[in-house]
């Protein structure tokens, strides 16, 4: 068996060698270019599958790396979209905030600053908005509040320990006693309309009205100082066979984007 072995090893490593020699001799040329030649498609199929995989690999490496990247530049542009958000509405509300300081820095009124913390939109324009300032902290039915550079915007109607509601100027139930500008005769009364406008009424037939005039705080009110601003007035309704004539006044403030108000005492 080992003999036999043995002749086995010896006749391939002579078989080996002739094929060496006869590569260097060239006398294998021949047989080598024709299996060259007859493996060749076979060499070409496997390349271009190899292609083909390497090609669909990096396509693929690439589609995950695309939705990792935009997944990342979705989440900062969240971030950054949060982050612009708050930064704006600090910058409002510090905007506010000094509106308010410099109109209480040239008047000698007490004051509690409040947030508006909700807004009822009810029934017939009945507009009210809710403050988390309440009677704990010195707020009364009936004061003024006020937004901005001296503008009021409605008044106190009912007070909690903690929290407090107050009517909006274009609430038909938030009246005001209110004078023009100007014109010391000019007086009356406002009404809210449609929770859109006022509506100022009761003023003398004698009074020229122009559109444009200032409408304020005529003073009038126990709790309502004279020269809050109101608004200006945009239209006027004058009827020759009425004893008074009454006029449209667009509120000065937005009293769609309340955040920071104040009240005064």
């Amino acid at each position: 068996m080992r003999k036999f072995l043995n002749k086995k090893i010896v006749a391939v490593l002579i078989a080996v060698v002739l094929i060496i020699g006869a590569h260097y001799l060239g006398w294998a040329r021949p047989a080598e270019n024709f299996l060259l030649k007859l493996l060749r498609p076979a060499e070409k199929a496997l390349y271009r599958t190899g292609n083909a995989l390497k090609l669909i690999y990096q396509k693929s490496a690439s589609e995950r790396d695309w939705e990792t990247d935009n997944k990342r530049l979705d989440e900062e542009n969240k971030k950054l979209l949060a982050e612009n958000v708050g930064l704006k509405i600090i910058a409002d509300e510090n905007k506010v905030l000094r509106e308010q300081l410099a109109f209480y820095s040239r008047s000698n009124y007490q004051k509690t600053v409040a947030n508006v913390i909700s807004r009822a939109e009810t029934v017939g324009d009945n507009q009210v908005i809710t403050l988390d300032r309440g009677g704990a902290d010195g707020i009364k039915s009936g004061q003024a509040i006020v937004a901005g550079d001296g503008i009021i915007i409605g008044k106190i109607f009912f007070i909690k320990e903690k929290i407090s509601y107050g009517c909006l100027i274009t609430n038909e139930q938030c009246g005001l006693a209110a004078s023009i500008v100007n014109q010391e005769g000019a007086a009356g009364l406002t009404k809210g309309e449609l929770g859109l406008t006022v509506r100022l009424n009761f003023i003398p037939q004698t009074e020229s009205i122009a559109s444009s005039s200032i409408v304020i705080t005529s003073g009038l009110e126990p709790a309502i100082p004279r020269g809050l601003i109101i608004g200006k007035i945009t239209e006027v309704d004058a009827e020759t066979n009425d004893l008074f004539q009454s006029a449209v006044v667009s509120p000065a403030a937005d009293l769609n984007g309340l955040t920071v108000v104040s009240v005064i005492k």
